[in-house]
């Protein structure tokens, strides 16, 4: 029997050696049962809940390095696809607290075209800095068969704390590129599970037990970074002065990059503007 653990990831293994079968005999299979566990573990676990303690000389989280800032909007030109409804099981569970019908997330737009969960981050201009990640997790629900928040923002080594608050079973799978994969399970209503990214992507995630479930963790080495509101607002703030490359990617309209030059207490607006097929 192998089973993932809803909390670190742990595959345990138990079978009975048949009767009338010497311990020499057995071995062979229970050892490829060891083997299919470890194989189960990549799987179903896929590695450490706690991440590294951050490097010698690493910014405290938190640390006001500057005064300058960047802030605007993420905007979308032209008439945005209607939402669709999502097409959930009959699991009397699966439905989105609040909301009686739900609709996809992947493309959220104002009536004046703000995209919201747009994620703005500075991509360069912070030189050799290495910053440490706060202690505080960063919290991904699964509630009425969705991840709730949709997107949220993490920094390397940070801990992400998968919970499920529905009385169903559901599972957390990372479609992770660059980081290490996992898949763990949260049986029931209460469980949870810490895992963290240790390096920056835009990571999909999923619950292959509702297969309308998705969402992202948007991983970055540097605290400078946001998810768009509802109007499409960011605001990156505490830049020292300097000249920086700042990112606004979408999950269903790509990615923007724009350089902007800041001096010492100098706030800068940009606007990101994304068309229909660009």
């Amino acid at each position: 029997m192998v089973l993932c653990s809803s909390s670190v990831g742990v595959v345990s293994v138990s079978g009975n050696r048949p009767t009338g079968v010497s311990r020499a005999s057995a071995a062979f299979p229970t050892l490829a049962l060891h083997a299919v566990a470890g194989f189960a573990l990549l799987a179903c676990g896929g590695g450490s809940s706690e991440p590294p303690a951050p490097p010698a000389g690493a910014i405290p989280a938190g640390q006001t390095i500057g005064s300058a800032a960047v802030a605007g909007r993420v905007v979308f030109e032209g008439a945005p696809a209607p939402r669709k409804p999502v097409r959930m099981s009959g699991e009397a569970s699966c439905h989105k607290p609040g909301d009686p019908e739900a609709l996809s997330e992947d493309l959220l737009v104002a009536s004046d075209g703000g995209v919201r969960n747009a994620w703005v981050r500075v991509v360069s201009g912070l030189g050799d800095r290495v910053f440490a990640p706060p202690s505080q997790p960063v919290e991904v629900d699964q509630a009425g068969c969705v991840f709730l928040p949709h997107v949220v923002v993490a920094q390397t080594n940070q801990v992400i704390l998968f919970k499920n608050s529905d009385p169903v079973v559901h599972n957390v799978r990372s479609m992770a590129q660059s980081n290490a994969t996992f898949n763990i399970s949260l049986s029931g209503r209460g469980r949870s599970a810490r895992r963290f990214f240790s390096k920056p992507e835009a990571v999909r995630i999923k619950c292959d037990l509702h297969a309308w479930m998705g969402g992202y963790v948007l991983v970055h080495e540097n605290p400078f970074q946001a998810v768009s509101g509802e109007d499409g607002a960011f605001s990156l703030a505490g830049l020292p002065a300097g000249t920086y490359e700042v990112e606004a990617w979408h999950e269903t309209l790509g990615a923007s990059r724009q350089s902007v030059t800041l001096a010492d207490g100098e706030r800068k607006e940009l606007t990101f503007t994304f068309r229909k097929g660009s």
